[in-house]
């Protein structure tokens, strides 16, 4: 897959680009690489032109300068770069849709409990390792399939990108602050989902915080909060009839 570089303020990003059809672009989380939604990537390219890149400091996208962390966010609140975007700039968007995002809500039961998680689970990181803080969110988070691939699989991983998450995000984005007045007059733009094999786990409730806030439908999704990679098939065949329904799309795809 051919790559490309877009020079920013700082930072070069890698990004790659393919496929036909309305754009699409996958803004990732955990380790800000775009390589976990490579599987999606190629079951939507035959109805979209889908971008995927890597995020500044993550993988391929070099910071070139100074990086200003006080705007920052990561992970899963890939939800937090997304609802501030969308925000800035809701003319430039058909459809914003946010799988589990943890980005957590004044409003949402037990936030000073969460973040007293993320302040412990970063002395875990200092004190014992990066493999030792990644089984704490395992634990918290997801469930056995997704502790597989966050977890296990991640130690194997050269190119590991964790430990810039957990030195400069992890104690950052659930709380990134949001215009979520903003938010809420834009409302008909956005789709918030979560995975039906997460029910039941931590990772659905920030999600459902926000979109009983903005008074949409919480839309269910196979696989669970990574679905994108352990249940691709599933959740491509899912988007592509949500986006039908949305008419996002109305040609069938050229084959």
């Amino acid at each position: 897959m051919p790559e490309y570089y877009l020079q920013v303020d700082n930072a070069s990003l890698c990004y790659e680009i393919e496929g036909t059809g309305p754009f699409i672009i996958i803004v990732p989380g955990g380790n800000g690489g775009a390589k976990l939604f490579e599987r999606f990537r190629n079951l939507l390219v035959k109805h979209f032109t889908v971008v995927l890149y890597d995020r500044r400091g993550y993988f391929r996208s070099r910071l070139t300068g100074p990086q200003d962390y006080s705007k920052l966010f990561g992970i899963c609140s890939s939800g937090a770069i997304l609802m501030t975007y969308l925000n800035k700039y809701p003319e430039t968007l058909s459809k914003l849709f946010i799988h589990e995002p943890l980005i957590f809500m004044d409003t949402l039961e037990g936030k000073d409990e969460i973040q007293k998680f993320h302040l412990d689970m970063y002395q875990v990181y200092l004190t014992k390792g990066r493999n030792a803080a990644m089984h704490e969110l395992g634990n918290r988070y997801s469930n056995e399939l997704d502790y597989s691939t966050l977890v296990e699989k991640q130690k194997k991983d050269k190119a590991n990108n964790w430990d810039y998450c957990f030195q400069y995000e992890w104690r950052e984005y659930p709380f990134a602050k949001v215009d979520w007045r903003a938010a809420k007059s834009h409302r008909d733009k956005v789709a918030i989902l979560y995975g039906v094999d997460c029910i039941g786990f931590f990772c659905v409730e920030a999600g459902k915080s926000i979109a009983e806030y903005l008074g949409n439908e919480y839309v269910e999704s196979p696989g669970a909060h990574i679905g994108v990679y352990d249940e691709s098939q599933k959740i491509s065949k899912a988007f592509i009839k949500l986006c039908r329904k949305q008419s996002l799309f109305l040609d069938e795809p050229k084959l």
